[in-house]
């Protein structure tokens, strides 16, 4: 098969790859715009090589690409909890875009060498200029020390040729262990690491909509009131008094209100 044949069977995953990446990162963009938790930290995705492709075939002995390789598209998600984990699977399964056809759960499950992980194979639909066609894609789920432990161990599995050291691969599990040590400490905390880093983000937010105001007083004309109110938000901006930043943003509005009526009174227009 020549490299022209190769790209047009490969293109159509890559769109595969593509759409679900921006849709995994709209699901994330959805729970964070309703001031609640992803359960998806990041999303990557890859199109696997024509390489790996043709080594895949061999060790399968296949010749029939779409149906014995899984995972020429795949799609890898990163959470912050083991408990999102499930909660992403619990996602996928009530979607109407895509399908699951196969999971195995590596985390009740785990390997030998450590290896946690949860895997899915899924069927995606997608358009193409042949017409409707539908792909399987792999969708791996981890938590970022599963991640980073997996990423190591491949790198590992690379330089030995896929045949790590017993001393190593020894250590290697240890490492994985402890890691899911890790995640199951975090998971205890979940609800205090939750709800701090909704404290950031919503003071994040208000401070930003405070600067904004008093940015505003400036355009305007108003130093009086710029100066003040940017002294009052440097002070403020040390602290974590959420209520504050949002009673100060309040504040503002009334008197930018006042601004623009004393300005339409003059007889100047305000935009």
């Amino acid at each position: 098969m020549d490299y022209r044949s190769w790209t047009r069977i490969i293109a159509p995953y890559s769109n595969a790859v593509e759409e679900l990446k921006i849709k995994f990162k709209n699901i994330r963009k959805d729970y964070l715009e309703q001031g609640q938790h992803s359960p998806i930290e990041f999303v990557t995705g890859r199109t696997k090589k024509i390489s790996s492709i043709m080594a895949k075939m061999q060790k399968l002995n296949t010749t029939n690409i779409e149906e014995d390789i899984e995972d020429i598209a795949g799609i890898r998600i990163m959470c912050q909890f083991v408990e999102d984990i499930y909660a992403i699977v619990e996602i996928i399964k009530k979607r109407t875009d895509m399908r699951i056809v196969n999971e195995k759960d590596y985390i009740n499950d785990v390997k030998k060498s450590g290896y946690r992980s949860y895997h899915l194979i899924i069927m995606y639909p997608i358009e193409t200029i042949d017409g409707p066609k539908e792909l399987q894609c792999e969708v791996q789920i981890r938590t970022l020390a599963m991640n980073f432990w997996a990423t190591i161990e491949h790198s590992l599995k690379y330089k030995y040729d896929h045949y790590i050291p017993d001393e190593l691969a020894k250590r290697l599990k240890r490492a994985a262990d402890a890691a899911f040590r890790l995640d199951q400490e975090m998971g205890e905390i979940r609800e205090d690491i939750i709800k701090a880093q909704e404290m950031f983000t919503e003071k994040e937010y208000a401070t930003t909509d405070v600067y904004a105001r008093i940015n505003k007083l400036k355009e305007l004309g108003d130093n009086e009131n710029y100066f003040y109110y940017k002294h009052q938000m440097d002070k403020m901006s040390q602290t974590n008094d959420i209520a504050g930043l949002i009673d100060l943003k309040a504040e503002i509005d009334h008197v930018l209100k006042d601004v623009k009526m004393g300005r339409i009174l003059d007889g100047n227009e305000i935009k």
